[in-house]
């Protein structure tokens, strides 16, 4: 089923719109949509790996051969160290866009 629902998945292009590239357009903006699009491609990122992990551990509980089963973990291991990287990307692209909201709109800005 997970196969399926991955096999039919597509990945998506988020074009600029136009008035990303018109002169008027603040480079806070600019920066601000960067940021989102890096967002949105880390989350389903993420969401793609883990169903890489759930199939693992699917094919995990349902291997009966020991060294099979080991390398097995051991992939879920690296795997899984990459959702960390992952986590750890979101968590700066998040402090990114906590600095540029500061820097556009100053230090008593308090909506974020």
């Amino acid at each position: 089923m997970i196969k399926k629902l991955n096999k039919n998945r597509i990945w998506t292009e988020r074009p600029l719109g136009k008035w990303y590239f018109e002169k008027d357009t603040t480079d806070y903006l600019r920066i601000s949509m960067q940021l989102l699009d890096i967002k949105m491609e880390l989350r389903d990122l993420k969401n793609r790996v883990w169903i890489h992990v759930l199939r693992l551990r699917f094919a995990i509980a349902n291997t009966k051969s020991f060294e099979l089963k080991t390398q097995l973990k051991f992939q879920e291991k690296i795997v899984l160290e990459h959702i960390a990287n992952i986590k750890r990307l979101r968590e700066e692209n998040e402090d990114a866009w906590k600095k540029n909201y500061k820097n556009k709109y100053g230090e008593d800005a308090i909506w974020f």
